[in-house]
């Protein structure tokens, strides 16, 4: 069943509605109610749910909340039509009714539509106001009816009490509100425009912050994937796999990198990075960091040469950020990696018989913290054997320390061979924390 689409007991309107006459102290009481269970998350489809869980019964049979298509996909306020006619989706609904899958039939969750200006929810965006009809006559449930193609909605607003109220944030229409009673129940009453209005007004606040908390995030988002690589090739010698997984929280959107640069003479450079610290500001950090390890790379420097120049970058960048890198080269003709690590974690070398185990590399001092020394440390990388390089999201979290989290690491990439992108996404799925707090960068590089 549609999540969005909430069905109430009818029979619960006697003990729950709240009448036109309740006295001050029941209004308040039922917006403090509201607002304790309205807004729980920053996500505009479960506002609006928890916005028609609190009116249906308390002050309508059924209900609805739209708001501009718009403000849901770009994050935008759109520009407001004069006439009212401007692009909403259908968020949420609820029926306390006999027949509540005539009216999702009627009117369903998830339609994005224009209501006419001649129809009163079109009159409520218009003019910002609230539109009372105390009863729906005819002509006005065949007017939806023609605009929606849908025979059934002339059928059940006939005789309905309506109640439009439009959803105002800073200014501007975000949506509205629609509550309708039956036929069978007290029409609305001026006393309940002010308690509608109330809970419209707040039901703005919390969609307006849910569209802001996801522009903000949907930019921090973009400016990382732009920042990243989207295809890599193969280079000489070396089988690649990666995988990239953002943060699920806006404030644990970080500076997570990783790279595979060509160099000459067969040879690869392998890069992973994190950026400490989260948001746009350490997005972009990274994509400096690995425009830089780029332009280095070129140069041809070992790699604690290239770390000491990296470094050098990082303190022109910003005085109070740190990152994390491990640089490795891999030469084809002698199928060995040189590394060196600037406080990164360590990566973890398997074998051609199936054993893994962490690489004993020392790690210097992070990126930007003091003019520091960083040791080479080879390794010999047979054909069949692999090397995964991470950041520390896969293997630390709220539950898990490091170490721990390296062992179970280390105990996903033993045993008998199997193919790399498998190996990738079995990884991620049994190591990726529950709480995805932060980002993960996982390169993975076999030799063929």
């Amino acid at each position: 069943m549609e999540p969005y689409f909430l069905i109430k007991d009818p029979r619960s309107r006697a003990r729950l509605r709240l009448s036109a006459s309740a006295a001050s102290h029941e209004r308040l009481a039922f917006l403090n109610e509201a607002s304790s269970r309205i807004g729980s998350t920053l996500d505009i489809k479960e506002t609006c749910r928890e916005v028609m869980d609190v009116a249906v019964p308390r002050l309508a049979d059924t209900g609805g909340i739209m708001v501009q298509e718009r403000l849901i996909t770009e994050g935008e306020f759109p520009a407001r039509k004069k006439d009212g006619s401007a692009l909403v989706r259908r968020m949420a609904t609820a029926a306390a009714t006999h027949d509540p899958w005539e009216w999702d039939d009627a009117f369903p969750v998830d339609e994005v539509c224009v209501y006419p200006p001649y129809l009163p929810q079109g009159q409520a965006m218009a003019t910002a106001e609230t539109v009372l009809v105390p009863r729906l006559d005819r002509d006005v449930g065949e007017e939806n009816a023609q605009a929606f193609q849908r025979p059934v909605i002339a059928r059940l607003l006939p005789g309905c009490s309506f109640l439009v109220t439009p959803l105002l944030a800073r200014g501007n229409v975000l949506g509205f509100l629609v509550l309708l009673r039956r036929d069978c129940s007290d029409p609305f009453e001026e006393t309940d425009i002010p308690l509608a209005e109330e809970l419209a007004a707040r039901t703005a606040i919390c969609i307006d912050n849910a569209r802001l908390y996801e522009r903000e995030r949907r930019t921090a988002l973009m400016l990382q994937r732009s920042l990243l690589p989207t295809g890599l090739q193969r280079p000489p010698g070396l089988e690649i796999a990666y995988r990239y997984l953002p943060a699920s929280d806006l404030a644990e959107v970080g500076g997570d990198w990783f790279d595979v640069i060509p160099l000459a003479e067969d040879r690869t450079a392998l890069v992973v990075g994190d950026v400490m610290g989260h948001g746009i500001r350490a997005a972009a950090t990274m994509g400096q960091l690995r425009t830089a390890t780029q332009t280095l790379a070129s140069l041809d420097l070992d790699p604690p040469e290239l770390l000491f120049r990296l470094n050098r970058v990082a303190h022109q960048l910003s005085s109070d950020q740190i990152a994390t890198c491990l640089y490795a080269t891999y030469d084809r003709a002698s199928g060995k990696i040189a590394m060196a690590s600037a406080g990164h974690v360590p990566p973890v070398l398997v074998e051609p018989t199936g054993r893994a185990a962490a690489v004993s590399v020392t790690p210097g001092l992070p990126l930007g913290v003091d003019v520091g020394e960083w040791e080479t440390h080879t390794v010999d990388l047979p054909p069949g054997g692999m090397l995964a390089l991470y950041t520390d999201g896969l293997v630390e979290s709220r539950d898990q320390g490091i170490d721990e989290g390296l062992d179970g690491l280390c105990s996903l990439l033993s045993g008998p061979p199997r193919g790399i992108e498998r190996i990738c996404d079995m990884i991620v799925a049994a190591q990726r924390p529950a709480d995805k707090r932060d980002d993960i960068a996982l390169l993975l590089a076999k030799a063929g």
